[in-house]
């Protein structure tokens, strides 16, 4: 659009000319402002739609995420603001360095054969010091395979076959061991690894496979030696002068069930049941034969164990 504005000399000479002629003035000028009004407003218009376009990525509208490129927004933005302190240590902090152990495990010598400079033998000569370096590792991992034998003998005064006695934890067949067992429960509960993931771990760790049915029995087994600790905390709870006691909801094998949660000053409950009845948590605890499976923890020294097929998990908190 052309925007022309009258000069002077054609201001004048429309007022020379009369009224009629400054209103017909007036209205040329109108007129154009008009015109120029209804294309900003189109630009406007535009311009919102292109900026609209630009502010659009995965999180707010369908593209996907490969469409956002290096101008991926955060998934979260901290709040707080910027300190004062320089990173790092700040003074006064107790640091912490890996000490030198008065007592290792191993010791590796290493003595010259030969003299650097001159070739010489040194294979006879006495040592006149040392220089000692450490260092802190982990020993290979891998699964031991013991075998039990029980012994069998005939009485040689009455005829007798006598069998000698397994350990209690030493089942017939074959079958796994406390170790792996306590691995099994550690990684899925208390780290919350899932059970392909938790199978590959002791695989890449011990070259050992574990199914995910013996990571599951592992969990079940080890979760009934808690019971009676759940049983003692429940009831110390029913009892307890000032309770405080809430729930929420959550999914057991695609269907909603409860988490039901009471604490005191010391002892803390949590009880998954498919009713939402707030009285549910003070109900004693199923019977041995029932489906019902727990864990515990107990102050900072975590011992974690918790069923990894849940129809009614509990979990109590012992306070240090």
């Amino acid at each position: 659009m052309n925007f022309s504005i009258p000069d002077h000399k054609a201001i004048r000479k429309a007022f020379a000319e009369g009224e009629e002629a400054v209103v017909a003035l007036f209205d040329s000028v109108t007129a154009q402002v008009e015109e120029l009004a209804v294309q900003l407003e189109k630009q406007a218009g535009m311009l919102k739609d292109l900026q609209a376009r630009l502010s659009k990525n995965s999180r707010n509208s369908g593209k996907p995420p490969s469409s956002d490129g290096y101008n991926k927004p955060n998934r979260t933005e901290s709040l707080r603001k910027s300190g004062q302190k320089p990173n790092g240590g700040q003074p006064g902090h107790k640091g912490h360095t890996l000490e030198r152990s008065e007592n290792p495990d191993h010791t590796e010598t290493y003595k010259p054969e030969e003299c650097a400079e001159c070739g010489m033998s040194l294979e006879d000569v006495v040592a006149v010091g040392e220089e000692e370096r450490q260092v802190y590792d982990i020993p290979a991992i891998r699964i031991e395979v013991t075998a039990h034998r029980a012994e069998i003998k005939i009485c040689p005064g009455c005829g007798t076959e006598n069998r000698g006695e397994f350990p209690e934890n030493v089942e017939r067949g074959v079958r796994y061991g406390i170790g792996i067992k306590t691995w099994a429960t550690y990684f899925g509960n208390q780290h919350h690894i899932p059970l392909e993931r938790t199978v590959q771990v002791i695989e890449d760790l011990t070259g050992h496979r574990i199914s995910e049915g013996s990571l599951l029995k592992a969990s079940e087994e080890l979760s009934e030696c808690v019971r009676p600790s759940n049983e003692v905390t429940a009831e110390l709870l029913r009892h307890a002068e000032i309770l405080n006691a809430d729930e929420t909801g959550l999914r057991v094998k695609g269907k909603l069930h409860w988490l039901h949660v009471a604490s005191s000053g010391l002892l803390t409950h949590y009880n998954v049941h498919e009713k939402r009845g707030k009285k549910r948590w003070m109900q004693p605890e199923s019977s041995a034969n029932s489906k019902e499976r727990c864990c515990m923890i107990t102050g900072s020294r975590t011992s974690y164990i918790q069923t990894a097929v849940m129809d009614c998990a509990t979990r109590t908190t012992f306070a240090s």
